[in-house]
């Protein structure tokens, strides 16, 4: 081993794929990351229209191993295109849901979220950065509340 090999940071990044509505498709891109000794944090489709899905995978790596899993995916035969952003990424959007099943809670004042008001509201609805969004979730979970739980959601330039 190299003493002087300087560190590896890893970090957490997220890839929307626009891909093809297809047999095969998520095996495909689910293989580019699992090959690459990754695990996916989370996986989600939506948006189907045309015959393609957008297809949103988070996972951590490097950031060396980030551009190599994008211009892997940018390769596959299913993939009309590939963005993948860093999970600090303004673009990088989360919506969530909190139920709160009648305990008092409302998102931590330094969370930098757009959430429904009304504290009476079942469930509270909320959407921002991802981070910021994530920050919501481990307050609810901190308070006690079990059922709280976020999507990611494409960044609006992805086509």
């Amino acid at each position: 081993m190299n003493q002087n090999a300087a560190p590896l940071h890893l970090g957490r990044y997220v890839a929307y794929v626009r891909a093809q509505d297809r047999p095969g498709s998520l095996t495909a891109l689910a293989e580019v990351v699992s090959s690459r000794g990754l695990s996916m944090d989370s996986l989600a489709t939506g948006d189907v229209r045309d015959g393609t899905a957008v297809v949103i995978l988070s996972f951590t790596a490097s950031e060396r191993l980030a551009r190599l899993v994008e211009r892997t995916l940018n390769r596959l035969a299913v993939a009309s295109s590939v963005t993948v952003l860093p999970a600090d990424d303004p673009a990088v959007r989360a919506s969530g849901v909190v139920e709160t099943h009648g305990l008092p809670f409302q998102p931590p004042a330094d969370a930098v979220v757009t959430w429904s008001r009304d504290p009476d509201a079942q469930p509270l609805l909320l959407i921002g950065q991802l981070l910021e969004v994530e920050k919501v979730m481990r307050a609810a979970r901190t308070a006690g509340i079990t059922a709280a739980s976020y999507a990611l959601l494409p960044p609006p330039r992805h086509p």
